[in-house]
C-alpha cells in the first residue's frame, strides 16, 4: 500500500511505514556492527600483529591480510557488516519494483517540469568504470530505473543516521571554497548522484546557476524530481565529468563529493583535465573524498577494512585511490593546490585553483 506521508523536513519520507520501519532496524543493525561489533574484531587484529612480531606502520597489508580475513572474530564483524549493505538495498527495492507502474509515471509526470532542467542522453557510451556495481547497489548507478530513491534511501543507513536532511552536503556547500574575487556565476557539481550536493548548492549561492552532471540517467532524473518538489533551480544533466559539453573558462567552481575513489586511474586524470579546461582563470575545484598517499592512515585494521570494502562492497578503483596523493593528480593537471579543512567523518578536503 502507498500513502503520501509527507515530508522529514526537506526529504519525502518513503511511501510505506513498513519499508522506513525495517530500515530503522537495518540502521540499528549497522550501528551495532560499526560499534559493539568493532570493538572485538580490533581487539583480535592488534593480537593478530602482537603475534606476527612486524611493525604496524612498516608492514605491507599483505604481511596480515590473510591472517586477519581468517579470523572468525573478524569474519563475523565483515559478514555481518555486509549483510547491512545487502539489506540497506534491497528493502527500499522491493519497495519500489512492486509499485514501479506508480513510480515510473510520477518520474515522468516532473521530467518537464520546472525550476531548473532536465537533461537525459540514453544513448550515451558508457565508460568500462561505471559498469560496476558499486557499494554493490542492485544495477549500480546506470542500470536500474530505481538507481535514484535506491541510493537515496538506502544510503541514509550508510549515513548512519546522520544525513537524513542533506546536513552533510549543506555542511559541504557552507565551507565550499571559493575564487578570490568573489565572482560567482556558474557553478558544476560532477558526479552529482541524486543531486544532494547540488540542491545545497543552488539554496546557498541562490544568484548562481547550477548544474548537476552525472553518468546515471536514473540518479540526475530523480535528482530532478527532488529538486522540482523543494522548489531550488537546478540544471541536471546526464553527462561525463570527462566530457561535460561546458565552454573553456566557463565556469567559476567546480564541486566534487566523494566522486574520485568510484573512477579508475584514468577515469580520475582525464575528470581533472576537463575540470582544468573549463573553470576559468581563478577558478575553484573543491573536491571531498578519502585521504590519499601519506595522508591515509597506517592502522593495520582500518588498512584491512579498507580492503575489504574495495573486495566485498565492489569499491573497485577505492584502493587504488588512496595509494597516490590526490593533491599529485590535481597539480599534474596545473592546478594550485592545498589541502583544506576535514569535512564530515574526517573526509579529507582538497581545493586546486586554477592559475589567473
Amino acid at each position: 500500500m502507498l500513502t503520501d506521508r509527507g515530508f522529514s523536513k526537506r526529504n519525502r519520507r518513503v511511501r510505506s511505514l513498513d519499508v522506513e520501519s525495517y530500515s530503522d532496524f537495518v540502521l540499528g543493525f549497522r550501528n551495532w556492527t560499526y560499534n559493539d561489533l568493532d570493538k572485538p574484531a580490533r581487539e583480535r587484529a592488534d593480537e593478530i600483529m602482537a603475534d606476527l612480531r612486524i611493525n604496524a606502520e612498516d608492514a605491507p597489508l599483505d604481511a596480515f591480510r590473510d591472517q586477519f580475513h581468517d579470523d572468525p572474530v573478524i569474519a563475523t564483524r565483515v559478514r555481518a557488516w555486509l549483510s547491512s549493505q545487502q539489506l540497506m538495498w534491497q528493502n527500499v527495492l522491493d519497495h519500489y519494483e512492486q509499485h514501479k507502474d506508480f513510480y515510473h509515471a510520477d518520474m515522468q509526470d516532473v521530467d518537464d517540469k520546472g525550476p531548473g532542467t532536465l537533461e537525459l542522453n540514453t544513448g550515451m557510451e558508457m565508460p568500462d568504470y561505471v559498469k560496476h556495481e558499486i557499494h554493490i547497489q542492485p544495477g549500480g548507478y546506470t542500470g536500474n530505473d530505481f538507481a535514484g530513491p535506491l541510493y537515496h534511501y538506502g544510503t541514509n543507513t550508510f549515513y548512519k543516521g546522520q544525513n537524513n536532511e542533506d546536513e552533510f552536503q549543506f555542511g559541504i556547500a557552507e565551507t565550499l571554497a571559493k575564487p578570490k574575487d568573489g565572482k560567482i556565476e556558474r557553478i558544476v557539481d560532477i558526479g552529482c548522484g541524486i543531486g544532494r550536493l547540488s540542491v545545497a548548492l543552488a539554496e546557498t549561492f541562490p544568484e548562481a546557476e547550477v548544474w548537476g552532471l552525472d553518468v546515471g540517467g536514473p540518479l540526475v532524473r530523480y535528482a530532478h524530481r527532488r529538486a522540482v518538489e523543494l522548489g531550488t533551480p537546478v540544471h541536471f544533466a546526464q553527462r561525463l565529468a570527462e566530457d561535460t559539453k561546458f565552454a573553456d573558462n566557463s565556469v567559476d567552481i567546480v564541486a566534487a563529493y566523494i566522486l574520485f575513489h568510484e573512477v579508475s586511474e584514468q577515469g580520475a586524470k582525464d575528470i581533472v583535465k576537463e575540470v582544468f579546461r573549463i573553470l576559468r582563470p581563478g577558478g575553484v575545484f573543491d573536491v571531498t573524498d578519502f585521504h590519499t598517499g601519506r595522508a591515509r592512515s597506517n592502522d593495520p585494521y582500518r588498512r584491512f577494512m579498507g580492503w575489504i570494502d574495495h573486495v566485498y562492497n565492489a569499491e573497485r578503483w577505492s584502493h587504488q585511490f588512496g595509494q597516490k596523493d590526490f593533491l599529485d593528480t590535481l597539480r599534474e593537471a596545473g592546478f594550485e593546490v592545498e589541502k583544506g579543512e576535514n569535512r564530515h567523518w574526517g573526509i579529507a578536503c582538497y581545493i586546486a585553483r586554477k592559475p589567473e
